[in-house]
């Protein structure tokens, strides 16, 4: 549609109490009845000025006495109810606590499954220890006898 048709039909469509009240400008009639393609937007416009006026309310709808009292009082109901455990029973919250659990088992497994197990009962075989361990089980004058080897190891 070209545009000096275009700026005037907004006001020709508005009509008051009807549709098409207001008369087009005297250009704007000549414009029409020389270009078919701006007097076929034009009606289709025009009719679908006319479906969505018959889609409007024939006055204003108001609501009935009370509605306003009665929105708050459930409002105030849902409030008393619901308590901070509720949260958890929300399906967009359960579901990510079940992935952010699953998450946590599959990381403490992958540790413990890859994580090598170390012997910490037995104290490593050092000269020292395998002398302690070897002075149990001998008798006194051996004992003597090692503690005399040990003394002079130093020297």
């Amino acid at each position: 549609m070209h545009q000096h048709v275009r700026d005037n039909l907004e006001d020709y469509l508005r009509g008051v109490d009807g549709p098409f009240q207001k008369p087009l400008p005297p250009d704007v009639e000549e414009h029409l009845e020389a270009c078919g393609e701006c007097r076929t937007e034009l009606k289709q416009f025009e009719r679908q000025t006319v479906v969505l006026r018959s889609l409007r309310t024939p006055q204003d709808a108001e609501p009935r006495p009370g509605f306003y009292a009665r929105v708050m009082q459930r409002i105030d109901e849902a409030r008393a109810t619901s308590s901070v455990w509720a949260a958890f029973l929300e399906p967009i919250f359960a579901r990510r606590l079940a992935m952010a659990s699953a998450a946590v088992v599959i990381l403490l497994g992958t540790f413990w499954f890859t994580t090598e197990p170390r012997d910490i009962g037995a104290p490593p075989r050092t000269p020292a220890v395998q002398t302690a361990v070897d002075l149990d089980n001998t008798t006194p004058q051996e004992r003597d006898a090692v503690l005399a080897k040990l003394v002079s190891f130093g020297d």
